[in-house]
């Protein structure tokens, strides 16, 4: 939420701005400010506007900036160069407006990560991993990693996209086709409808829907967002049993936590390659992972460490990670190599999570297919055949149903 303000400073000077984030937190940065607070009001439009801008930088884009970035690198231009050369050649206008901001802050003595972490477009994986990029001097191996990550979730996206895009179609037709039944063509034909004792259960469902619908229409289309809104508050939760709840949903519970065990244990591997210990490892990734309820099993497990465990131990004492995360952490202790074990662990669920979305998608189709037909006839016993049987009827045709 936007919120416009006008304060006094302790000059006497009246400063107006704009702030995004809780009523609460805002008040406290001005208040901390030893601003004096005139108004504090919410910004609604700017909030509306929000909601329909694009907040993040696409896997492709991604992927292909930071291998640029390496290139860059390795003939030598600096990084300060290199992103005012990317800002003048980017594609993407978001990440074009993203860079000209790293590279005023970059001028103004802002850390690289602090510059990313700045622009509030780019993943939390970005800003942990660059931080540790930073810290070990190492950034064209980081940016490498950076490049391939994005590049695997992009050929994943890709690949959904195209799954989702004929069902996505075939839906909203029908959607479209309901509405205008309800509005057009039934309250046309109603009085042929028999609608007494003795009518059609299917008709009298039939009518039923199309009043609501034409009476709660706007219902219809909130309900939408409403489920959206709970998605979100349940994937930002913090509190263990809606979390908890959130991934036992059916089929998409499953995969968010794939999702985001692959996200943990990518960023992991590529911190413990470069020479970065677990606890600080932890550490930068929950002060920039974005998902409060993970963020809190970051801050555990980095409890658990620091009270004498290793990562296996710490794992194992949380039951959100699955036996074969203790299992192969635990292996890749004892041999050494724990970043490559990591990094097995993310590609892993990574393809796991690509399976399961395939297999899902693959009886989207057939499911979709399955509904058209189940339409048509509830359309045909609810609709045409009690129309044909009244008009028979009438007409003092023998035709019975």
């Amino acid at each position: 939420m936007h919120y416009k303000y006008s304060v006094l400073s302790e000059t006497g000077l009246e400063i107006n701005g704009i702030e995004e984030g809780a009523l609460s937190v805002i008040k406290n940065r001005l208040k901390e400010k030893n601003f004096y607070i005139l108004s504090l009001e919410p910004d609604i439009f700017r909030s509306i506007r929000s909601c329909f801008k694009k907040r993040k930088i696409k896997a492709q884009t991604l992927s292909i900036f930071f291998q640029d970035l390496v290139n860059m690198l390795k003939i030598g231009i600096s990084i300060n160069e290199a992103v005012e050369s990317l800002q003048e050649s980017a594609g993407e206008p978001l990440l074009t407006r993203a860079l000209g901001q790293i590279n005023e802050d970059l001028i103004k003595g802002f850390s690289l990560a602090v510059s990313f972490e700045r622009t509030k477009v780019f993943p939390w994986q970005v800003v942990s991993v660059l931080k540790v990029g930073e810290k070990s001097g190492n950034l064209e191996q980081v940016f490498t990693d950076l490049s391939l990550y994005y590049s695997r979730e992009a050929d994943f996206l890709r690949s959904l996209k195209n799954a989702v895009v004929y069902p996505l179609i075939v839906f909203s037709m029908l959607i479209a086709v309901m509405f205008y039944v309800s509005f057009k063509v039934i309250p046309h034909l109603e009085a042929l409808l028999p609608v007494k004792g003795s009518a059609y259960f299917s008709t009298r469902l039939l009518l039923f829907l199309s009043h609501f619908l034409k009476d709660f229409w706007f219902a219809c289309l909130l309900l939408p967002l409403g489920l959206v809104f709970i998605y979100l508050r349940l994937k930002k939760t913090s509190t263990e049993h809606f979390a908890d709840f959130y991934y036992r949903i059916p089929a998409i519970g499953s995969v968010a936590k794939d999702a985001s065990l692959s996200a943990l244990f990518s960023s992991l591997a590529v911190l413990e390659r470069n020479g970065i210990s677990i606890i600080d490892s932890l550490s930068l990734i929950k002060e920039t992972i974005s998902y409060k309820f993970l963020a809190n099993k970051v801050e555990k497990l980095k409890d658990y460490i620091t009270s004498g465990l290793s990562f296996s131990q710490a794992l194992k004492k949380d039951a959100f990670f699955p036996k074969e995360v203790y299992a192969a952490v635990k292996k890749g202790e004892e041999i050494g190599l724990l970043g490559d074990y990591l990094e097995g662990l993310s590609k892993y669920y990574f393809d796991k999570v690509t399976r399961r979305v395939r297999i899902i998608l693959s009886f989207v189709q057939p499911a979709l297919l399955i509904f058209c037909a189940i339409v048509l006839l509830f359309i045909i016993s609810a609709f045409i055949v009690p129309v044909y049987s009244n008009l028979s009827s009438i007409a003092g045709g023998n035709i019975n149903f």
